[in-house]
């Protein structure tokens, strides 16, 4: 099975314009017992997991604090992003699978879907900063 989608045009303050590898996923929803689909989320090679926002988080649990508290850096030292991991259900591609997902305590981070339990699970093409081609065999 094989899903494509295109780079989406961004804004950015270093560069003007750029695009980026965005795609669309449903999340099962505990808390309302159904799939709901996530616009916009970045596909990152270089993220380790999935990351939601917390306005987002809030439809998929009743309680983000409930999962494991951790602290996510990245590249600026020092820095760090304060999130629980819960263990999600995501459908993909047709591909349903249970991934960790970390809520972050701050609405101002972009929705990722990184690499463990997530883009590794796929043959992922990124194809010269037009498309990306998820595929996946049975």
């Amino acid at each position: 099975m094989e899903k494509e989608f295109d780079y989406k045009p961004e804004e950015s303050d270093i560069f003007g314009g750029v695009k980026r590898p965005r795609i669309q996923m449903q999340i099962f929803s505990k808390k309302k017992n159904k799939w709901i689909w996530v616009d916009e989320v970045l596909a990152d090679t270089g993220a380790d997991f999935c990351v939601l926002p917390r306005y987002l988080g809030n439809f998929f649990v009743d309680d983000i604090t409930t999962g494991k508290y951790v602290e996510i850096k990245g590249v600026v030292p020092g820095a760090r992003l304060i999130a629980y991991i819960h263990d999600l259900k995501i459908k993909l591609v047709e591909k349903e699978f249970d991934t960790l997902v970390a809520i972050a305590d701050s609405d101002d981070v972009p929705s990722i879907f990184g690499r463990v339990k997530g883009l590794d699970l796929f043959e992922a093409n990124f194809s010269k900063g037009e498309k990306i081609e998820l595929h996946w065999e049975e």
